[in-house]
């Protein structure tokens, strides 16, 4: 067995940045890093940062395919089209690349990335690798996504999930960023069209309890049909989000990011949620006393967001009605500026 003061599992935007604030912090602590796939960065998703993420780290202009200063949103009734000059709203990125930027931070440090490790089981102090490789640890994190096995060793479920759909359609038209409000396809959620340098990603989401994976998907192709977008040579993803929150703190044993439930549930947003969840868990190991104030901000933050999406989900046949007057308040220029700006 090979002994590590802290094990980290999941090399993702989380656990990247809680091996970084470590080992900047301590470099003597000896810190493993385990991703179970073949090389760190690749991840589903729509691909976007916002200005919040750009405000916790210094990530280079390099990294960004698209810096999006204009917003679409549509309703049944409503369109409003938001553009602040100076005001970026949306960063484009590549995820492998954005990973692998993280990645390159730990070189030169105590921290012992693997890829290819994926843990097989957890036990008191110790975690297992692909069956055979063992490796204590005084503290664990688990930033190992939506379905963490460290969560499921503290048998904390996952109730509160989305799943969603996407293509990613061969495309270099002019940058776009759309928002699509339907509850007759999506219910209390969207459809979004973003663009990458070769591609245009349209995808939607709904949390399963309130529709079926069937039902939203037919719904999905549906709207594709109606809005004329032709998936014919298009790439087919999908990818869950969970935002079940039920705490990041349980003794030597922490979660960050989606492990912990800290994605959105109404806008799915969860990078910067990880990256600061990721610093703070590595401040509070550091620091057992530690009071984590971007952790209750982002808490308020998710807070202000589900009780939009329950208002929408109880809201029924008037949800369309509410869809309406959201996009009609964001054509009003204060207002619209005021919230592209809290979103962004």
């Amino acid at each position: 067995m090979k002994n590590y003061d802290i094990v980290i599992v999941g090399a993702g935007p989380a656990g990247l940045r809680c091996a970084e604030v470590l080992t900047n912090e301590k470099p003597e602590l000896k810190i493993l890093l385990l991703e179970r796939k073949p090389e760190v960065g690749p991840k589903v998703c729509a691909g976007g940062l916002t200005k919040k993420d750009l405000d916790l780290m210094e990530i280079p202009d390099s990294l960004f395919e698209h810096k999006i200063q204009k917003v679409v949103i549509k309703s049944p009734k409503q369109k409003s089209v938001n553009e602040r000059e100076g005001l970026v709203v949306l960063y484009a990125i590549d995820r492998k690349e954005f990973g692998q930027w993280q990645a390159d931070k730990l070189s030169n440090t105590n921290v012992d990335l693997l890829t290819g490790a994926k843990v097989t089981s957890v036990e008191k102090n110790k975690v297992v690798v692909n069956l055979s490789d063992e490796y204590s640890f005084k503290y664990l994190v688990g930033a190992d996504g939506a379905s963490s096995i460290v969560r499921r060793y503290l048998k904390i479920p996952v109730e509160k999930r989305l799943v969603t759909f996407q293509y990613r359609i061969p495309s270099k038209d002019d940058v776009r960023f759309e928002l699509h409000l339907s509850s007759k396809h999506f219910h209390s959620w969207y459809a979004w069209v973003f663009s990458h340098n070769e591609s245009l990603v349209v995808g939607c989401a709904c949390d399963p309890r309130i529709v079926s994976p069937k039902k939203l998907k037919s719904n999905f192709h549906k709207w594709l049909k109606e809005n004329d977008f032709d998936i014919s040579a298009a790439k087919y993803e999908s990818f869950p989000i969970s935002y079940d929150y039920r705490g990041y703190r349980f003794d030597n044993i922490f979660l960050a990011g989606e492990a912990a439930g800290l994605a959105c549930g109404f806008t799915g947003e969860g990078i910067y949620q990880a990256l600061v969840s990721g610093e703070e868990v590595a401040k509070t190991i550091l620091d057992g006393s530690y009071v984590s104030e971007p952790m209750q901000k982002i808490l308020k933050y998710n807070r202000i967001q589900h009780k939009i999406l329950n208002t929408l989900i109880k809201a029924g046949p008037l949800r369309n009605f509410f869809f309406n007057m959201i996009v009609f308040l964001l054509k009003k220029k204060g207002a619209g500026n005021n919230i592209t700006k809290g979103l962004s």
